[in-house]
């Protein structure tokens, strides 16, 4: 595995690994929060239902006061209050019913079949029996009892809270009870809420996740992309070095070595002479030859770049384009000094793509370069008169528009924008690239020339 991977592996290691700790800290918390919300919501809750039932019990006992208070003791005077009890009855499954204390059930609205039978020995659907604990309760004068029975709105089993209190001259126990399926519905919300938060709370983590996953990734192929810009610069850099410090200098040594040669030859016998014009021309050869790999290596790497700056560089390269059917020109004014080296290439470089263009393609009998400054931005422009081209060419396909489309990219990526118009006589490509941003803010030498 290259080293560029390991760091990202390395890098993204880290983060997932800390998304994930945070993830499951989130999903306890959200748990515990939720166990804690249940047992403050609940024990409220039936207190409030609680409370809710001793008032339904006041109403009833103030509903038969009269009969009760009255000191009656007679059968007509119980049935009576029966009847008004068994009228009583609030929301679907709220009602009242009474037992006496050996548990015969006296009341009850929603099974009267049930009246007049002894209940003492019933038990619910869990084996619990209720009766008795009603009636134990109602001994000690009053309570609350919970047990499942089935709830007559559904038919189905449900948990009931049932208050009894005693009515200590007739022998009663009067009763009545909620069924606790709302408190369950209300518990149920709040774990739905929880759950539901929770599950956000996971999107936005994992939302995250992905989007530090991507900026690392694409962190890393930008690193990976310089990376191989900066390789790639060395590598021209070192051939450069290489051809002007090894190769030229063998050419330029083999060249004099053929001229001294022909030289002699001048001393040498007539019939000698003749070899005069064979070493004339390798003479030549090895001059143009020693010229295309200057050109070369000046393509490669400007070593006058780094060591005198844009301006000067740009300057060398307009002399040098030149040739007697082209004139090039160049001039620069306002603040050019103190631009970044990579800034500084991508301009040299624009520049050498476009005169290629020149001289190769464009029949120009002139052409200009023109660098121009201030604290935002700098600009550099690249005109000729020749016949022109179609600027949408300017795609890899194409041989002239190949180099230009390079160039376009390395402009963009420099943060500066490239723009092409063409027309027969009037050929102008235009790079402006914004300055750092402190670098605004410092002194710059003004550099100004003219043609």
């Amino acid at each position: 595995m290259k080293l560029r991977r390991k760091l990202i592996l390395l890098a993204l290691a880290p983060l997932v690994l800390v998304l994930c700790m945070i993830a499951v800290m989130v999903n306890h918390q959200s748990v515990e929060l939720a166990r804690a919300q249940r047992e403050v919501i609940e024990p409220t809750y039936l207190a409030s239902k609680e409370g809710e039932l001793r008032s339904y019990l006041m109403l009833a006992q103030h509903a038969i006061a009269p009969l009760y208070d009255s000191g009656r003791m007679d059968e007509a005077a119980k049935a009576e209050a029966k009847a008004i009890l068994s009228r009583m009855d609030y929301g679907e499954d709220g009602y009242f019913f009474v037992y006496d204390l050996q548990g015969t059930l006296l009341v009850h609205p929603r099974t009267p079949e049930r009246v007049g039978t002894n209940r003492l020995d019933y038990r619910d659907i869990n084996g619990f029996p209720h009766v008795q604990h009603l009636i134990a309760h109602g001994r000690e004068g009053g309570g609350f009892v919970r047990y499942v029975i089935e709830k007559p709105s559904t038919g189905k089993p449900a948990l009931k809270l049932t208050y009894v209190t005693p009515l200590p001259k007739w022998g009663w126990l009067l009763c009545t009870g909620i069924y606790l399926e709302d408190v369950e519905y209300v518990l149920a919300g709040v774990d739905t809420q929880v759950t539901g938060n929770n599950r956000d709370t996971m999107r936005w983590i994992g939302s995250i996740a992905f989007l530090g996953i991507a900026v690392i990734i694409f962190s890393g192929l930008v690193l990976n992309i310089r990376e191989r810009q900066a390789g790639q610069e060395e590598e021209r850099n070192r051939v450069a070095i290489e051809l002007h410090d090894s190769i030229c200098q063998q050419l330029l040594s083999l060249r004099y070595q053929v001229e001294a040669m022909g030289i002699r030859l001048l001393e040498t016998p007539a019939q000698f002479a003749v070899a005069e014009n064979p070493f004339k021309r390798i003479s030549a050869e090895l001059a143009n030859i020693l010229g295309e790999v200057r050109e070369t290596g000046r393509r490669l790497h400007p070593m006058i770049l780094k060591d005198l700056g844009l301006p000067a560089a740009l300057r060398q390269l307009a002399h040098d384009m030149e040739n007697e059917t082209t004139s090039i020109r160049f001039r620069s004014r306002g603040l050019v000094g103190g631009l970044p080296g990579d800034t500084s290439f991508v301009f040299y470089r624009l520049a050498q793509e476009c005169l290629s263009n020149v001289k190769r393609h464009s029949q120009a009998s002139r052409a200009a370069v023109r660098l121009a400054g201030d604290r935002k931005a700098v600009r550099l422009i690249v005109w000729d008169n020749g016949i022109g081209f179609d600027p949408n060419c300017m795609t890899a396909g194409h041989s002239r528009g190949a180099g230009l489309h390079n160039m376009k990219a390395r402009v963009e990526e420099a943060g500066g924008r490239l723009t092409i118009t063409s027309m027969p006589g009037n050929t102008k490509v235009t790079a402006t690239i914004p300055r750092p941003f402190l670098q605004r803010f410092l002194p710059l030498h003004d550099k100004r020339s003219s043609y």
